[in-house]
């Protein structure tokens, strides 16, 4: 493993290195953004833990250590300290990477940067508690906390001092802040970091709260979630991790005028039952609206990860949109509307490219009014096309064949898993290679490269339809 992971390690500081990361890294305003994605981070540990939280032994063990007479804060004190530990450790290791890189350049900081590490794994801790909380505690506490952080994260990217000297994750911004050449050493935020062990003293209490419903159905999920990943089904593992509609469930769903628009309807209706998975993906389409837009005016190597990202973003987020998509191509055998499967996989098509274009073209309008070019809109509208067509070719897929699990070995052993991951991930590389490639080219020729995306979108279409109709045969 060491052999692994330290030409890896190096690889990574090497490339954190170069000009253009390092004027991100050590830029003036650079702080704030640090404030926001670690507010983020502690919101989404106190959200995603009704989902997965850090105590989530396997089903065995959770009857058997919380279903015992004995406390839990005995019991399941080590599920949920090996999970701090972990937390730490990936803490550390990005810090760790960054702080390397900047040394590299400028040794000076050496001692901000030890500050900075010593922080992350602090904070850690912070973050593995709020996800014991989250998942010890009912929504109408944690929901409104994770909107109070999520607040002050706000806060710190607007400059509110109070807030960056008060809350953990501006003390953490001001760690990085320090890491500037001109900047004096800030001893006391890492100081107040430091003390961030001592909520292990409410681990108990919480631990107390877990109950025993709750965790064996988070343990029995995520078992069948790792079953599923093991045969290569990461379609169904997925879908093992989309929670029931709680509030939206008694919602009437209309259906009324042509059957495109009924479909819609459909769609629509069924978006509504799952409001902050809709929300969430709403946002995320926003803000690779936004990354996309930015490509034209982002420096030489900048422009490629906001290609990139805009474009992986777009894909996974569009997908919240897409289960009407997949019911579709699910039931392409059946006609009970008396409409072939391209024409209904046609129909519910219409909803992710609504979406795309509603929340996708307001993240791009944003950016052309902070400077990006104006020909962006225009590109994500057809560029939203092409992501839903290779959507529509990753829905009708159907089932991985038996014959990509058999053996290939070779001198460094069986390397069959390849064959699972590019199964697998056929989609997105298709987005990652094509549209992330054809926006940079966008970006330098312009409309040119239109052409090419309206080729690659004629492509997919191809391939999806001869998969529908081998799902039809």
């Amino acid at each position: 493993m060491v052999i692994v992971a330290v030409p890896l390690l190096r690889t990574l500081v090497l490339a954190l290195s170069n000009p253009v990361a390092l004027a991100a890294i050590m830029s003036p305003d650079g702080y704030r953004a640090v404030g926001v994605s670690a507010a983020i981070l502690a919101a989404g540990a106190l959200l995603a833990a009704r989902t997965r939280g850090p105590v989530v032994p396997s089903p065995f063990l959770t009857e058997f250590l919380a279903g015992s007479g004995l406390p839990r804060s005995r019991t399941l004190a080590r599920q949920f300290l090996v999970t701090a530990v972990v937390t730490t450790l990936a803490a550390v290791t990005t810090s760790g990477l960054i702080v390397g890189a900047v040394l590299l350049d400028t040794p000076s900081v050496a001692v901000p940067g030890a500050l900075l590490v010593l922080g992350s794994a602090s904070y850690a801790v912070v973050l593995a508690m709020l996800s014991l909380i989250g998942q010890s505690c009912p929504r109408r506490v944690t929901t409104p906390l994770a909107l109070v952080i999520l607040s002050g994260g706000l806060a710190v990217a607007f400059g509110l001092d109070i807030v960056t000297l008060t809350t953990p994750w501006g003390w953490l911004a001001l760690l990085w802040q320090s890491l500037g050449p001109d900047s004096t050493i800030t001893w006391w935020p890492a100081g107040a970091l430091a003390l961030s062990p001592l909520s292990f003293l409410a681990a108990p209490a919480l631990l107390n709260r877990l109950r025993l419903a709750e965790l064996m159905a988070q343990s029995r999920r995520w078992q069948t979630i790792g079953t599923l990943v093991q045969t290569g089904d990461v379609a169904g593992a997925t879908g093992a991790l989309r929670a029931p509609p709680t509030r939206g469930r008694h919602l009437r769903i209309v259906f009324t005028g042509p059957l495109p628009v009924a479909i819609l309807q459909r769609d629509l209706g069924a978006a509504r039952r799952f409001p902050a998975r809709t929300a969430l993906g709403s946002l995320v389409l926003f803000g690779a609206g936004w990354l996309s837009a930015q490509t034209g005016s982002a420096p030489a190597g900048v422009d490629w990860i906001a290609a990139l990202a805009g474009s992986f973003l777009a894909y996974l987020s569009v997908g919240v949109f897409c289960d009407g998509l997949r019911n579709a191509n699910e039931n392409a055998r059946s006609s009970v509307y008396g409409w072939s499967a391209v024409k209904m996989i046609g129909s519910h098509a219409l909803l992710p490219v609504l979406a795309c274009f509603i929340f996708g073209s307001a993240g791009t309008v944003v950016a052309t009014s902070f400077g990006a070019p104006v020909a962006a809109l225009a590109w994500w509208l057809l560029l939203s096309i092409f992501v839903v067509a290779v959507r529509i070719l990753d829905c009708a897929k159907g089932p991985m064949p038996i014959g990509l699990l058999l053996p290939i070995p070779t001198p460094v052993g069986d390397v069959a898993i390849l064959n699972v991951i590019a199964w697998q991930a056929d989609a997105l590389i298709i987005v990652l290679t094509a549209a992330g490639a054809l926006t940079v080219l966008h970006a330098a020729t312009g409309p040119a490269s239109a052409v090419w995306l309206t080729l690659c979108i004629g492509i997919v279409g191809a391939l999806a339809g001869r998969r529908i109709r081998a799902l039809t045969a």
